[in-house]
Order: structure tokens, then sequence, then C-alpha cells
């Protein structure tokens, strides 16, 4: 099972763009429009795709949301505590890694 970002909703199918889903099978005939079926976890439920409606995500895709994920954790806690030096330690790391 790959890991895919659902990008678009050319035939409108009712996709949620912008969710993560699961590519489940793949149909290999050529004169079939839609090629995958995916899952969507977040609705439980499935459909049949065209490529260009899916892409794949990369392990940076996955840490990158990760790392955002961790820095959103870190900001309330911060904001909880009123150590506002944590806030600005992030946004420091931020500006360096651009």
């Amino acid at each position: 099972m790959t890991r895919v970002t659902i990008l678009s909703d050319i035939l409108n199918l009712g996709l949620p763009v912008g969710q993560e889903a699961y590519i489940i099978a793949h149909n290999r005939r050529i004169d079939v429009a839609y090629q995958y079926l995916i899952r969507v976890p977040a609705i439980q439920k499935e459909f049949w795709v065209v490529e260009d409606d899916i892409k794949p995500l990369t392990e940076a895709d996955t840490l990158k949301d990760y790392s955002c994920e961790v820095e959103e954790v870190l900001i309330d806690v911060a904001l909880q505590t009123k150590q506002f030096n944590i806030i600005k330690q992030i946004k420091d790391d931020n500006k360096a890694d651009r």
C-alpha cells in the first residue's frame, strides 16, 4: 500500500482534495480511465481515480508534516506555560532553515 495525497478531483467524484489516502489496487488495463483504487481513512471510503488526481507521498513529505505538527504542539505548550522563549527559538530556527 502506497501513501498518496489527493491533488484534484478531475472527474468530479467527490474526492476529499488534500487528504491522505492509500493505493489498494491498480487496474492495468489501458482502456479504462480509472487506474487506481484508493482508500481514504479520514472518511472511510474507497474511490477509483485517475493518475493525475493523486501524488505519492515521499518520506521527506512525511517528515515535513511531522515537524510542523511538533512545532504546533510546542507552541501550544509554550503559550500555556507562558514560556515565550520557546516560540522565539522556533521562529529563529525556521529563519535559519530558509
